[in-house]
C-alpha cells in the first residue's frame, strides 16, 4: 500500500535519525514496524480499509521526532564504569607487586624487567578498552571465520619459538582464548536440531588436539569444564531446537563419559597415579615431581601474618629467590605470602575473587543469549584459574595456573582483552531489552 511504503517508512526513518546509537537503530526500527503491522491488523479486524488502517496505524505512532528523542534518552549504551575501574585497579596493582616484590631479580631475568611489565600493562589495557568498544555480535555473525581464524592461529603458534619445558609458549596463550571461540561456533547451530547439536559438540574436538599438541594440560581442562557449561547453558534455552531434557542428557552423558575415561587413565596408567599422589603428598618426592610444592610450603611455613618471614630458619643454602620456582609469575602469590604476609595475599584473592562474582552476576542477568554464553566463555575460565593459582601457591600443584590480572605479563595482557568482551556484553545490554522497551514507549505515546 503506497501510505505503508511511503509515509509509514518515512517516519520510521525519523524515529531512527534521532537515536544516536546506531546500533540499537536496526533493533528499534524493527520494532516499530512489527508494532505498526499489530495496529494495522487490529484496524482491519475492525473493517476499516486497508489503505485507511495504514494511515491510522503510522498516526497512532505518535510523532517520529518525539518517539525517537524518547528511545534515544532509553537505547545508549551502558557504561560499565565500576567494572572497567576494578579490573585495571588489579591488573595495576598486579604489575607494581610484581616491580617491587621481584626487583631483586630484574637484573638478572629480562622478563621481570621493569619495562616487560610496563609493556604488558598498555597492551593489556589496549585490549581491555578495544574489547570493551568492540560490537561482540560482530564475532557471532561471523562464528565460521572465527572459529577457522582461531584453528589457523593455534596452529601457527605451534611452530612459534621458544618451546619451554617442551611445550609451545605461545599456543598456551592462544588456547585461553578457545572457550570464547568454542562458544561463537556453538552460538551459530542455533534451532539446527540434532545435526547442530552433534556439530557443536564435534567443534570442540580440534581446539582440544590444539591444546594436547601445546601440550597445555589446564588450557585443555579450561576448554572442556567451559565448552560443557556452555552446551548445559544451552541446553537450558533448548536452543538447539531437540528439547531442553534430550540436550541435557546428551551433554551430561558425553560429560560423564569423558569423566569416567580419565579416572580410569588415572587409575590404568602409573604416571598419572604417581602425578595425582604427589598433588597430595609431595614430600614423597621432595627433589622430583614433588620439588615446586615443598619449595612452596618450605616459604610458607617461614612465612608471618603480615610483613616478610624469616628465611634463615628454613635452613635453605639457596635464597628465596632461587629456591622457589617461578616466583615471578606463576608463583607470585607465593611472593606476595613471603614478603608481605598471609593478609595482603587472602585481600589480593578475595579481590579477584570478587570481581568475578560481580562478573557473574550481571552475566546471569544478561537475557541476549549470545551475550551470556560470551560472557560465560570468560568467566568460567578465569574463575577456574583463579582456584587453580590459590592451589599451587598454597602448595598443591597439579597445572601451571597464573592469578588473572595479577602475575603482569603476557597472561595478564590475554585476560583483560578477554574481560573487555565480558564489559562489551554488558555495555550493551540495552539492546536485548528492545523488544518491551521500545513496544512500551509506543503505548505510552499513544496513551497520552
Amino acid at each position: 500500500a503506497p501510505a505503508w511504503a511511503e509515509t509509514g517508512r518515512e517516519d520510521l526513518d525519523r524515529v531512527q535519525e534521532q537515536i544516536r546509537w546506531k546500533r540499537a537503530r536496526p533493533a528499534v526500527a524493527r520494532e516499530l514496524e512489527q508494532h505498526l503491522t499489530d495496529q494495522r491488523d487490529a484496524f482491519l479486524e475492525e473493517g476499516t480499509a486497508p489503505e485507511e488502517a495504514e494511515c491510522l496505524a503510522v498516526e497512532e505512532m505518535g510523532d517520529p521526532v518525539t518517539v525517537g528523542t524518547e528511545l534515544d534518552r532509553i537505547h545508549r549504551p551502558k557504561p560499565q564504569w565500576g567494572l572497567l575501574a576494578a579490573t585495571l585497579i588489579l591488573a595495576l596493582l598486579g604489575g607494581f607487586l610484581r616491580v617491587w616484590l621481584t626487583a631483586s631479580g630484574a637484573e638478572t631475568y629480562e622478563n621481570i624487567s621493569p619495562a616487560f611489565t610496563t609493556v604488558a600493562l598498555v597492551l593489556g589495557m589496549a585490549c581491555l578498552l578495544g574489547a570493551y568498544f568492540l560490537d561482540y555480535t560482530w564475532l557471532t555473525r561471523h562464528a565460521v571465520g572465527v572459529y577457522i581464524g582461531g584453528l589457523v592461529l593455534g596452529v601457527l603458534s605451534l611452530w612459534l619459538p621458544p618451546d619451554i619445558n617442551h611445550a609451545s609458549y605461545y599456543t598456551r596463550y592462544v588456547v585461553l582464548l578457545y572457550p570464547t571461540v568454542y562458544a561463537v561456533w556453538l552460538y551459530r547451530f542455533r534451532s539446527s536440531h540434532w545435526k547442530g547439536l552433534l556439530l557443536a559438540i564435534l567443534g570442540g574436538v580440534p581446539l582440544v588436539i590444539i591444546g594436547c599438541l601445546a601440550p597445555y594440560a589446564l588450557g585443555i581442562l579450561l576448554l572442556m569444564v567451559t565448552g560443557f557449561a556452555l552446551l548445559l547453558a544451552a541446553a537450558g534455552t533448548d536452543w538447539f531446537g531437540v528439547g531442553r531434557g534430550k540436550t541435557a542428557a546428551v551433554v551430561l552423558g558425553i560429560a560423564s563419559a569423558m569423566a569416567g575415561s580419565v579416572v580410569w587413565q588415572i587409575w590404568k596408567n602409573g604416571w598419572y597415579r604417581g602425578r595425582l599422589l604427589k598433588f597430595l603428598h609431595p614430600e614423597l618426592d621432595p627433589f622430583g615431581g614433588g620439588y615446586q610444592a615443598m619449595s612452596v610450603r618450605k616459604a610458607l611455613s617461614v612465612s608471618q601474618w603480615l610483613g616478610e618471614g624469616d628465611w634463615s630458619v628454613a635452613a635453605s643454602p639457596d635464597p628465596f629467590e632461587r629456591s622457589v620456582p617461578d616466583w615471578s609469575r606463576d608463583f607470585l602469590l607465593t611472593t606476595v605470602v613471603y614478603k608481605l604476609g598471609w593478609l595482603p595475599f587472602l585481600l589480593l584473592v578475595l579481590a579477584v575473587a570478587g570481581l568475578l562474582l560481580w562478573f557473574l552476576w550481571k552475566c546471569l542477568r544478561q537475557r541476549n543469549q549470545a551475550g551470556r554464553l560470551v560472557a560465560l566463555s570468560v568467566i568460567v575460565p578465569l574463575a577456574l584459574q583463579t582456584v587453580f593459582s590459590a592451589m599451587q601457591n598454597l602448595g598443591y600443584v597439579l597445572f601451571s595456573a597464573s592469578m588473572p590480572l595479577v602475575t603482569g605479563n603476557l597472561s595478564t595482557v590475554v585476560t583483560m582483552g578477554l574481560i573487555g568482551l565480558a564489559l562489551s556484553v554488558f555495555r550493551q545490554e540495552p539492546i536485548a531489552r528492545e523488544n518491551s522497551v521500545a513496544r512500551g514507549t509506543v503505548v505510552s505515546f499513544q496513551k497520552d
